[in-house]
């Protein structure tokens, strides 16, 4: 819907808008128009004789009044094609006079048509406005709708790689050798339809990897638009040229509300092709189960433009748990939640105490991972 236009202005003081309608101004001020038994009301009320009510007994609780000002009275005398006065008194006297005259009080013919006047030219100011309102409006769908349409090819041609890679997939013959976690490294784009469409997220969406320093685990982050997040996988013991299955948990905030999310069933599993590209499944509680492709952007990053990168997303995973949510919970609704100094990060690494911390630390995560088998199914 067009916004309201602007107040006209005529040069007889007199203004027209949508909230007020016809208004007259006085000293930058505007007053609304009465009519004559409204104004009389005013002109002649009794604070005394309001006290008492018609039998004649003192009200309990008289009714409150305030007298209008003297730019008040002042804008009703020129409404009313009256001469202007210099004290409230006098004006309300002239004004008084008027009413009780034969005539009574009339609005002169020349304000009559100043008010027409101005109301026809304030619809036609917002007709124009309407229209160009629409304009935009239609202007801006159809560079979404174009927008859309070259995501969607896009997409469709990224999905149609990714299949052909994946129908062209080598079997290997003899011993299966381990995965080189290395070559997955680097950014990817990404399809997700049901998260680009469901958002209307703007641009291709993107998720880097990286393994840790041990290569015990491999790292990411990833930005949908509406959700930006970091990942690990759980142990990288099990991947083979045979078998390039990775599953991840995620740990994310949306970027509206700033609420994280980090529950066991925020889970991913990428199967890696040797084309350097990946097909998958996650889960987000905002859009449940997804399909989800990637294939790394050409001239990207590679593992060394990630590596600095890593420990950063290691601190952003650990720090989105359940303690600094409630404690961000009790911010957001008013309370104290903590100095942004308390924040707790859960004592996690892949360098120190590598054998014993990777057991006891990746075991709520991997047991997280486990328990959604039977939610998974095939998948």
């Amino acid at each position: 819907m067009a916004s309201n236009a602007n107040p006209l202005v005529s040069p007889l003081h007199f203004s027209y808008d949508r909230r007020n309608g016809f208004h007259i101004q006085d000293r930058h001020e505007v007053y609304k128009k009465c009519d004559p038994e409204e104004l009389h009301a005013l002109l002649i009320y009794d604070e005394e004789a309001a006290k008492y009510t018609k039998k004649g007994k003192l009200r309990k609780n008289p009714p409150r009044h305030t007298d209008p000002t003297h730019h008040f009275y002042s804008a009703q005398l020129t409404y009313y094609g009256l001469p202007s006065s210099t004290s409230k008194q006098a004006a309300k006297a002239v004004l008084l006079e008027a009413y009780e005259s034969k005539e009574g009080l009339i609005v002169p013919p020349h304000v009559l048509h100043c008010e027409e006047k101005l109301r026809v030219q304030y619809q036609a100011k917002e007709a124009r406005l309407r229209e160009e309102e629409n304009e935009r409006w239609r202007k801006q769908c159809e560079q979404e709708e174009k927008q859309r349409v070259k995501r969607k090819r896009q997409e469709d041609d990224l999905v149609a790689e990714i299949e052909e890679a994946t129908a062209s997939k080598k079997q290997h013959k003899g011993e299966p050798k381990p995965l080189d976690i290395y070559k997955l490294a680097g950014s990817y784009i990404i399809v997700a339809p049901k998260v680009s469409e469901g958002w209307d997220c703007e641009g291709p969406l993107q998720l880097k990897l990286a393994p840790s320093s041990t290569a015990k685990h491999l790292w990411g982050t990833f930005n949908f638009g509406v959700c930006e997040s970091k990942m690990r996988s759980q142990s990288l013991d099990t991947p083979t040229e045979t078998n390039r299955t990775i599953r991840f948990h995620w740990r994310g905030r949306e970027t509206g509300e700033g609420e994280s999310t980090f529950g066991p069933k925020n889970i991913a599993k990428f199967e890696f092709l040797p084309s350097g590209s990946f097909k998958g499944r996650m889960y987000w509680d905002c859009a449940r189960k997804f399909d989800i492709k990637g294939k790394l952007a050409e001239g990207g990053d590679g593992v060394g433009g990630l590596e600095g990168g890593v420990e950063n997303w290691k601190k952003g995973y650990w720090r989105l748990n359940e303690a600094n949510y409630d404690r961000e919970c009790a911010s957001r609704w008013g309370g104290w939640g903590g100095d942004s100094d308390d924040d707790e990060v859960e004592e996690n690494s892949d360098t120190e105490r590598e054998d014993e911390e990777d057991e006891d630390v990746g075991r709520e995560g991997e047991e997280d991972l486990d328990s959604e088998r039977e939610f998974w199914g095939d998948f």
